[in-house]
């Protein structure tokens, strides 16, 4: 195990200072490309945290956190960061959590304190993972900005229904074409890289 990067740690503090300044979050409340950029810089910035505090742990920490790493070492880090971060930052997007996490100050005080639970025990669980299962995270997040892009862009464009009602129809086309650009490159370049983790070519 390496040993624990105080870049990460610094850069992490970074990212989530970035994403939850009150400018940062008045901005979120009225741009729905800032809410996204914002939220997913803050799920990176803890996922930086959670790499460097798994490698903390792992040098420092007593027997209740070893006993906690090896169960992410046995799991393959997947429940950290599949099944509970995957799951707490997909339950914020749903449409009624969304909306909330909007217009109600409280709830997104809860969604912030969420998203930093979600992504530190993300960078926890992947600071273990293997190539090919990171390479496959990394393709699945990016092919769901994808997926949300498309689903957003029908049901906006096509069908003009508000899906995230705190923002107008128009920001929802813009978010879509946003995710789109996001997603493309690394979508395809993640593909190519499982292959070649599994050594299939």
């Amino acid at each position: 195990m390496p040993k624990p990067n105080n870049l990460y740690l610094f850069l992490g503090i970074v990212l989530i200072g970035a994403s939850i300044n009150p400018y940062s979050l008045q901005f979120s409340e009225i741009q729905e490309i800032a809410k996204f950029s914002f939220d997913m810089t803050l799920v990176w910035g803890a996922g930086l945290i959670g790499i460097w505090l798994s490698r903390f742990l792992y040098q420092r920490g007593g027997r209740i956190a070893l006993h906690f790493l090896d169960f992410n070492y046995r799991t393959r880090g997947l429940i950290l960061s599949w099944l509970i971060g995957g799951s707490v930052i997909s339950f914020w997007y749903l449409p009624g959590p969304f909306e909330e996490s909007v217009i109600n100050t409280s709830t997104r005080v809860l969604q912030i304190v969420s998203f930093i639970i979600a992504g530190v025990l993300s960078g926890i669980g992947w600071d273990i993972m293997t190539n090919v299962w990171k390479s496959v995270t990394i393709f699945a997040i990016f092919s769901m900005m994808a997926s949300m892009a498309e689903i957003f862009l029908e049901m906006s464009g096509y069908y003009s229904i508000d899906v995230y009602k705190p923002y107008p129809v128009s920001q929802l086309i813009e978010t879509s074409y946003f995710l789109f650009a996001m997603a493309a490159i690394p979508s395809t370049y993640y593909m190519v890289k499982i292959l070649k983790d599994l050594n299939i070519f």
